[in-house]
C-alpha cells in the first residue's frame, strides 16, 4: 500500500487542533474533578455531562452565571477555608464537597439530581448548587464567608 503525501495549510492544522480534545484529558477521568476553564464548544459544562443529565438551555445558563460566579474572590475565598478548594472532600463530619454542604441542604437545593452526596458530584454541579444556595440565603450557610 503507498501512502502519498498531502499538503495542508497551517491554518488548516491549528484550527483542527483546537478542535480536537486535548491529548491530556483522560476520557476515564471522574466527572466530579471538573472539566478545563474554557469548554471548546462554547458549553459551561463537559459534553457527556450534557448528555448525561439532559440539561437545557435554562438550565446551561444558570451553570454558566454560577460558574462566573465562583470564580469570583468571595466564593474562592469560602471553597479555600471550608475545604481547602477539594471538590471531592468527605472527612466523615456530615458535611461533603467544595462548599460542605450538609446532605440535607444539597438534595433540598436540587443537587441530589447530580449525585447523592456532593463529593460525588461535579465541580460545575457543586458551584452551581452553591450558586443556587447563595442566591437564597447570602452567606449565611458558610461560616468562612
Amino acid at each position: 500500500m503507498r501512502f502519498t503525501a498531502l499538503a495542508v495549510p497551517a491554518a488548516a492544522l491549528v484550527a483542527a487542533a483546537a478542535l480536537a480534545p486535548s491529548a491530556q484529558a483522560s476520557p476515564t477521568a471522574p466527572a466530579a474533578a471538573g472539566a478545563s476553564a474554557a469548554q471548546s464548544d462554547g458549553l459551561p459544562v463537559p459534553q457527556r455531562d450534557l448528555k448525561r443529565y439532559h440539561l437545557s438551555k435554562t438550565e446551561l445558563n444558570s451553570i454558566a452565571k454560577a460558574k462566573r460566579w465562583a470564580n469570583g474572590s468571595k466564593p474562592r475565598s469560602v471553597r479555600q477555608c471550608e475545604s481547602g478548594g477539594n471538590y471531592r472532600i468527605n472527612t466523615g463530619n456530615g458535611y461533603y464537597g467544595a462548599y460542605q454542604f450538609a446532605a440535607g441542604t444539597w438534595r433540598g437545593i436540587g443537587g441530589g439530581r447530580y449525585a447523592a452526596y456532593p463529593h460525588k458530584a461535579p465541580k460545575w454541579a457543586q458551584d452551581h448548587m452553591a450558586y443556587r444556595l447563595w442566591r437564597k440565603q447570602g452567606w449565611g450557610p458558610w461560616s468562612c464567608a
